[in-house]
């Protein structure tokens, strides 16, 4: 290299020095603002979507009339009549015949179980006609028939139920035949 053109070369003092690192700051500063805030929104969204939604408890109704299922304080009473069937068993002409007082308290315990007779009446004679003769006999046996009816008719009605509580709380016996 000649002397001429070691003049036009520049010095290394007066070579431009790079910019600084601020040019990758940005990306960090909006990488650093964002995260938080997609976090807390994916946690609003996915809090969102599993809350439970708010239940209203359903108003029941038949034939179009809201019934009234809330304990209304005073004791209610419902009366089925002529509940007769064969018990069962070899010996077919033995039967049993009931009649019952059922004891509630919701507001419309009586329209409820005025609707629902034709089933009461049919789960009744079915679980009297499961009984045998011998069952009859054995003590205790009108006791066994008062708590498998208010099971049966517990499982009748269910759909009328306030929570646990069964809408019928007692029965009693008016009549109690077995011959």
């Amino acid at each position: 290299m000649c002397a001429a053109q070691l003049d036009e070369l520049p010095d290394d003092n007066d070579t431009p020095a790079p910019k600084a690192g601020g040019g990758n700051l940005v990306p960090a500063l909006i990488a650093i603002i964002l995260a938080p805030a997609l976090t807390v929104g994916a946690m609003f969204l996915l809090i969102k979507i599993n809350k439970p939604e708010e239940t209203i408890k359903p108003q029941i109704t038949e034939g179009g009339q809201p019934l009234d299922m809330e304990p209304s304080g005073q004791e209610k009473f419902y009366e089925l009549k002529s509940l007769i069937t064969n018990l069962g068993g070899p010996i077919k002409s033995r039967y049993i015949n009931l009649e019952l007082k059922i004891e509630g308290q919701a507001g419309d315990f009586e329209k409820v179980l005025e609707m629902n007779e034709h089933r009461i009446r049919d789960k009744a004679l079915a679980i009297m006609g499961g009984y045998t003769y011998e069952d009859a006999q054995l003590d205790g046996f009108q006791e066994r028939v008062r708590v498998d009816l208010k099971k049966g008719f517990s499982s009748i009605l269910r759909k009328y139920r306030d929570g646990e509580s069964d809408l019928i709380r007692q029965i009693y016996f008016m009549q109690f035949v077995v011959q």
